[in-house]
């Protein structure tokens, strides 16, 4: 899911389409789209990168373990969750889009991180200070990857 969210992010708003300040609902809902078709198509990719939790940050597990349990939280609401996540992650886009609105890398880090947390705080909307952690650990391990040269394989030209 993080690869998923984090390649659409990358693509939207690096890519030579990438929307342009002032930025509006429509923008933030754009980002919302990212994540949700993240999460939905989560299930249908099969990669095996995580790398040895021996050799990770503990964070990204705590954070990845507070990202399921919130997502099955919300879920467990039906469309009412759904809705309920959405709306709160929509202020956040655009509020993001906005305060990194010269440093479209700052805006693809901070939306990632935003959006991992809105999904782990579920319901309640709460999380803690480990799972924030985690989620800007995870974009670094991330952002570490592909800058030595990972490519994920639904970009792979033959």
């Amino acid at each position: 899911m993080e690869l998923l969210y984090l390649d659409g992010l990358a693509v939207h708003l690096l890519g030579p389409d990438a929307p342009v300040p002032p930025y509006t609902v429509e923008h933030g809902t754009t980002i919302a789209s990212h994540l949700l078709r993240a999460v939905t198509d989560a299930p249908t990719v099969d990669l095996e990168l995580e790398p040895d939790p021996d050799e990770e940050d503990p964070a990204i597990s705590v954070a990845r373990e507070s990202v399921v349990a919130g997502g099955h939280r919300l879920s467990s609401r039906g469309g009412p969750g759904v809705h309920q996540l959405v709306t709160r992650f929509l202020t956040a886009a655009v509020g993001e889009l906005e305060q990194h609105k010269d440093d479209p890398e700052g805006q693809v880090r901070s939306l990632f991180y935003y959006g991992l947390l809105a999904i782990a705080s579920g319901p309640e909307n709460q999380t803690n200070d480990q799972v924030a952690e985690g989620a800007l650990a995870a974009f670094n391990a991330w952002d570490a990857r592909i800058g030595a040269g990972f490519v994920p394989p639904w970009r792979i030209v033959a």
